[in-house]
């Protein structure tokens, strides 16, 4: 045999050894059964639920911004709530903050016990009319949804956490671990005076949280992975975000001699070559938990990939950034143009153009880092400034201690076969806020949802399915019977 046929023969040796050491790995991988109790999940009226969460939708809580708008409806919604929920107020001590923020305090017989802390937000987006198949406040009742503004993003949360914990509650009293509920009035715009001034009035007092629960994380199907059935996802971080304006300025003129090269040029090469030169795609800390933890339901093909991860990186990256936006997301910073400016006539050739491209900062990397990026790609003639001052990806969350076991644990009871998962949260929650008082950060929304009530958050005909935010009640009220009694 020649030396060139024994070098093949070595070679197709070494690649059936590398397939079977990928295929051996993978056949070694269990799925190991998540610890559960039997139990009888809290009675809770769905009726009720729906007729709550309409009357909630119907207070227009919207962001007021740069002082357009009225705070009024917050102090609406504050009595809503207290006349609504008459356990929850007669046990905790109310704390306004900044006059619409709102933190409840329930005290506990164990005061060595760090208290438990559960967020939402009490603002929306707003809602013209306009595309609307019923008033976008009206709160109407459906086919056994709720319509309206917030009724997902996140009067549903709210109303199901305080339906789960008034019910709790009147049945057990008075918790052994304290229970913070903390409502912020301006998470739609970064939570800046909400979140933020609940956390630093919180921690001028000295108080530091055993953990947090806030939205962010989804249930969805797992076919998207190749899993069969429902994952349960909690998002044990955040991506960062900040806004970035690329200006261009040139000589502008009358449209009817136009230069050879316009600043409108200028920003759509940028605008382009950004878009075609996306930063590289890469492992984060928390999506590697996400596929070592999901691999052992995966049918085979998923899991020889998922399980291998760590051979099959760059191919895996790669078919995971053409899969769909969402999957391309948990893998690299992304950016996505938002907003272009040229001239404000039709016939005049501008000095200056502009555009904003909206980024979020995959985890483990920084804005500086991104800035510099962007600005390499664009060139020097166009200039790259903060349109706000944003914020870096948050620190990871455990996934290994007590507190995480038992929202597994508390998952696996009320969504009976559910798979639970740690994940990077892609988008931005008053969560972020919290890790100057607690390290055990999490984000979960256990109102279970399908691909068109996904697409209504922030649009037209947003609606909430009563059947789901209630078992979200009985979650909420399951997880605090698990830690806090």
């Amino acid at each position: 045999m020649t030396p060139a046929g024994i070098f093949w023969i070595c070679v197709a040796g070494l690649f059936v050894a590398f397939i079977l050491f990928l295929v051996i790995r993978t056949l070694l991988v269990r799925v190991k059964p998540l610890p559960k109790e039997e139990f009888t999940p809290e009675d809770i009226s769905e009726k009720q639920l729906g007729e709550r969460l309409s009357e909630a939708v119907k207070i227009p809580t919207v962001t007021v911004l740069d002082g357009k708008g009225s705070y009024e409806p917050f102090l609406l919604f504050h009595a809503f709530l207290e006349k609504t929920y008459p356990n929850i107020f007669k046990s905790a001590e109310k704390t306004l903050i900044n006059g619409y923020s709102l933190i409840l305090k329930i005290d506990g017989s164990d005061k060595n016990l760090l208290p438990a802390c559960f967020l939402s937000h009490q603002d929306v987006v707003p809602a013209p009319k306009e595309g609307w198949e019923t008033e976008p406040f009206g709160g109407e009742i459906i086919d056994g949804f709720v319509y309206g503004r917030g009724s997902l993003d996140m009067k549903g949360h709210l109303i199901a956490l305080m339906e789960g914990l008034e019910k709790i509650l009147e049945r057990k009293g008075k918790p052994v671990r304290s229970i913070y509920l903390c409502f912020g009035h301006d998470e739609e715009i970064t939570g800046k005076d909400g979140a933020r001034m609940i956390v630093e009035h919180l921690y001028a007092q000295g108080v530091r949280m055993e953990y947090v629960v806030d939205e962010g994380g989804a249930i969805m199907d797992g076919g998207l992975l190749g899993v069969n059935g429902k994952i349960a996802l909690i998002g044990t971080c955040e991506k960062g975000y900040v806004d970035y304006v690329l200006t261009a300025t040139k000589d502008g003129g009358h449209a009817s001699s136009p230069k050879k090269r316009s600043s409108v040029d200028a920003i759509a090469e940028a605008v382009y070559d950004l878009s075609h030169l996306p930063m590289k795609s890469y492992w984060s800390k928390p999506i590697k938990e996400t596929f070592r933890t999901l691999a052992p339901f995966m049918k085979f093909p998923y899991k020889l990939l998922f399980v291998n991860s760590d051979v099959l990186g760059p191919l895996l990256r790669w078919l995971l950034s053409k899969v769909n936006p969402v999957t391309n997301s948990i893998v690299r910073t992304t950016f996505a143009f938002t907003q272009l400016q040229g001239s404000s006539a039709p016939n005049v050739i501008p000095v200056t153009s502009k555009a904003v491209v909206n980024v979020r900062i995959n985890i483990g990397q920084t804005q500086k880092e991104v800035k510099e990026y962007i600005q390499k790609v664009v060139g020097k003639e166009i200039t790259v400034t903060e349109l706000n001052p944003g914020f870096d990806p948050t620190p990871v969350s455990e996934t290994k201690g007590e507190i995480y076991e038992i929202i597994l644990k508390s998952v696996a009871e009320v969504f009976d076969g559910y798979i639970p998962a740690p994940y990077p949260f892609i988008a931005a929650s008053d969560a972020k806020h919290y890790y100057k008082i607690c390290d055990k950060v999490y984000r979960f929304g256990p109102i279970e949802m399908g691909v068109d009530d996904q697409n209504r958050i922030h649009a037209d005909n947003e609606r909430c399915n009563i059947a789901s935010a209630t078992r979200g009640a009985q979650f909420f009220a399951r997880l605090i019977e698990n830690t806090c009694y």
